[in-house]
């Protein structure tokens, strides 16, 4: 039995990045750029208005020459001559700004009579309400560096420099098997005895919150032929392989027997830890294997404290675990030593409230919960108001 920290720096000394695949710029959201990316185009690729006015020579308005409006210059077109001393363009919003112009007034700020602009705007300066070409980014330069996670902010950034696909580390393939034969589907009858299956759905939706859908999602009995059949199928083509119940050492638990029958390298087994103490960590070649405890709040517990950093570590993240910052605990709490211990808590006032319903099998509070207070093996009796480690759920 190791420590949760021992743990963690197993699995990420065992994790390896996935390979860099090329996605379409409709596909991107929520990858890891593999590589540096340049721009391809100055932005914007022209001096262009920022409002809907008139555009000028700034050198007019301060010789007070007569200033003759002779067209029009709308978004998406380009006026067709250089402008001259003494003349404007009426310009909308977007358009690039005529040849021979360096300023723009706002619409709201002249006065027109029989086509002679008159200026009512005092502030002016030489390039006012113009973006200037390449003022965003010029043409070769560094727009994102390699690590960077591409947002929807960065996806139309890209798609604003006329990049429609990039390189990116690949996501990794996940299936999930949840071994049970108490276990019932959601929506349908259960017998005396049974109970209905959570974990599944909540490994799945933990999944999809960092952008991973599961490629299989498997029921199994508590079979130890099945179980072996399911495992071995899905190591032929996923590259992490997260098992739910049927770890410990009871009669119908298969999963660990299973397991060492089909060579798995065990790399660690059991974890100093409440909930989640039968934790078990291996490897088939490059596919991670993590057996997680059935009971629902301990598997969950274990997902983002283990798993979580493999998948953020496979996609190319430079930080892989859940955000950790120190707030005061908001009441009381003791602990017995020894054991690490993970807290479902809520972040109230700028403290971290421990919630009532911490037992392994209790998903209510996870139900509400935003955080986890983590105590380390050391601690007992933590009185409110001492700093603890929080860490945040995604």
């Amino acid at each position: 039995m190791i420590s949760a920290e021992e743990a963690k720096k197993a699995i990420i000394d065992n994790t390896v990045q996935l390979p860099v695949v090329s996605k379409p710029l409709e596909e991107l959201y929520g990858y890891i750029a593999a590589k540096n990316i340049f721009s391809p185009v100055n932005l914007p690729p022209f001096n262009q208005s920022i409002m809907d006015g008139y555009a000028f020579i700034y050198k007019d308005y301060i010789g007070k020459c007569k200033i003759e409006i002779v067209g029009e210059a709308a978004a998406g077109g380009v006026f067709q001559f250089e402008l001259k001393s003494g003349q404007a363009v009426r310009i909308f919003t977007g358009a690039a700004i005529p040849a021979g112009a360096d300023c723009v007034v706002m619409q709201e700020k002249v006065s027109v009579s029989e086509k002679l602009l008159k200026i009512l705007d005092p502030e002016l300066k030489p390039f006012s309400n113009i973006r200037k070409t390449g003022s965003q980014i010029k043409q070769n330069d560094l727009a994102l560096i390699s690590g960077t996670f591409l947002s929807a902010g960065a996806v139309g950034f890209l798609a604003s420099m006329g990049i429609n696909s990039v390189s990116v580390y690949r996501r990794p393939e996940v299936s999930v098997i949840v071994t049970g034969s108490e276990l019932v589907k959601p929506g349908n009858i259960i017998n005396p005895g049974q109970i209905y299956e959570s974990n599944s759905y909540s490994l799945i939706a933990a999944l999809n919150s960092i952008n991973i859908s599961p490629s299989k999602v498997q029921h199994v009995s508590d079979d130890e032929t099945a179980i072996s059949r399911l495992i071995e199928n899905a190591a032929a083509s996923s590259d992490v392989i997260l098992l739910s119940g049927g770890i410990s050492v009871g009669d119908y638990d298969f999963v660990g027997t299973v397991l060492q029958k089909l060579n798995v390298q065990t790399i660690f087994y059991k974890v100093k830890q409440k909930p989640g103490k039968p934790l078990y960590f291996g490897k088939i070649g490059n596919v991670l294997i993590f057996a997680l405890p059935g009971n629902p709040a301990a598997a969950l517990t274990c997902f983002y404290n283990y798993v979580y950093p493999a998948l953020r570590k496979m996609q190319g993240f430079t930080s892989f675990f859940l955000k950790e910052i120190e707030l005061p605990i908001a009441a009381d709490y003791t602990k017995k030593k020894g054991l690490s211990n993970f807290l479902k808590s809520q972040i109230i006032n700028g403290a971290a409230m421990p919630l009532d319903g911490q037992e392994s099998n209790t998903l209510s509070s996870f139900a509400v919960a935003d955080s986890l207070i983590y105590l380390p093996e050391e601690s007992e009796s933590i009185k409110k108001g001492d700093l603890v480690k929080v860490l945040m759920l995604p």
